[in-house]
């Protein structure tokens, strides 16, 4: 592959600075096979205190890598949202002279990032967060400390763009294996933010008859704008042969469940308990994985619905790959944990100066593309 070993030349302007002795950093991460590498080079950066591995995204090996190598410590938005289970959590691994960094993903400390606060006093210097959820999440609190979010930078709509390439790739993969095709397939898609954008586009190429739903009024007019056609969820829901989902924010309830039409696949973007207003475990409705990664769920009226992957997050069946563009976000997230600990910043939402990312890119476009200015 192009990007193989790159990321070793690309990784070396970010650890250029010394070691922040004083500094521990808990990952919340996708726990994916390329996460080691990314591991080590933050552990130059400040110390890794513990790991948080995604639910959902955990490979086998890789999680057996990291337990070998530092504290592994299960995550949930249970424990994460309670004030004093988060410090029972968090405090032990922190030492006493370190200051704390949290680099998440989907705002799971969106809630409780005051107790932390109130706990560790200025040693606690900020979060990272990089995902759009999270970037709301911690947009609706009162911030006691600063936030740097990559969620909306130039460089992550970079990596949005091959989240929704690889979305479509695995969802009709699944598809096939229920020797269906996307071909000439009625298709809904709810949502039309970054990630949206590049599902629709995709799967205008696959030839699908495509329907978007769109709350936003200025996203409906850039979808309007883009040649896609809006409807309602009532009529996507009753016409929709395949269903994908790409809000973060509860699109679906079991109400729609029952609206969808019989043997509809329905697929998700992101983790269910975002994307969903239900929870799976708690549906009385017989299910059955019919497939590698399909569950079939039996409606009170017999007639059979479709999860891929089980409503989790459709790409991470293939492991998510987006290729080298992960190293842009994981770049900035680096850098993010340097503004934090080197300017303090006060509490509030931020983004990483242009400059910097400019920065990044013109690494990121030497390393791995051979572009120089």
């Amino acid at each position: 592959m192009r990007s193989q070993g790159s990321e070793h030349l690309f990784f070396r302007h970010f650890i250029e600075q010394p070691r922040l002795e004083d500094l521990c950093i808990l990952l919340v991460t996708h726990l994916l096979p390329d996460r080691p590498h990314f591991i080590q080079v933050l552990d130059r950066v400040g110390r890794v205190g513990a790991i948080l591995p995604k639910p959902k995204s955990v490979h086998g090996a890789t999680l057996n890598w990291a337990q070998q190598h530092y504290p592994v410590l299960p995550l949930n938005r249970h424990w994460t949202s309670d004030p004093g289970e988060v410090i029972t959590q968090i405090a032990p691994l922190v030492q006493p002279h370190e200051r704390l960094v949290i680099l998440d993903i989907g705002g799971y400390f969106a809630r409780t990032q005051p107790s932390l606060a109130e706990h560790f006093g200025d040693r606690f210097i900020g979060v990272v967060e990089m995902t759009e959820n999270g970037h709301q999440r911690y947009e609706q609190e009162l911030l006691a400390v600063p936030v740097v979010s990559v969620a909306r930078s130039p460089l992550k709509q970079a990596e949005d763009i091959q989240i929704g390439l690889s979305v479509v790739y695995s969802a009709e993969s699944l598809a096939r294996t229920l020797r269906r095709t996307f071909n000439v397939c009625q298709a809904a898609l709810f949502g039309y933010g970054k990630v949206g954008r590049s599902i629709a586009r995709e799967l205008r190429c696959r030839n699908l008859h495509l329907e978007l739903v769109e709350t936003d009024a200025l996203r409906q007019v850039e979808a309007l704008s883009h040649g896609f056609k809006l409807v309602n969820k009532a009529e996507a829901l009753s016409r929709a042969e395949l269903v994908i989902c790409s809000t973060g924010n509860g699109s679906l309830d079991i109400e729609d469940l029952l609206a969808l039409r019989p043997g509809s696949m329905l697929a998700s973007v992101t983790s269910a308990d975002d994307e969903f207003a239900f929870c799976l475990s708690r549906l009385s409705w017989p299910s059955a994985e019919v497939c590698p990664h399909v569950l079939a769920l039996t409606r009170p009226d017999g007639s059979t619905i479709f999860l891929l992957n089980r409503g989790e997050a459709v790409n991470f069946v293939h492991g998510a790959v987006i290729g080298e563009y992960v190293y842009l976000v994981l770049a900035e997230i680096i850098e993010g944990v340097h503004q934090l600990a080197r300017q303090m910043p006060p509490p509030g939402l931020f983004e990483l100066p242009q400059s910097t990312m400019n920065t990044i890119a013109c690494h990121w476009l030497a390393d791995f593309h051979g572009v120089t200015q």
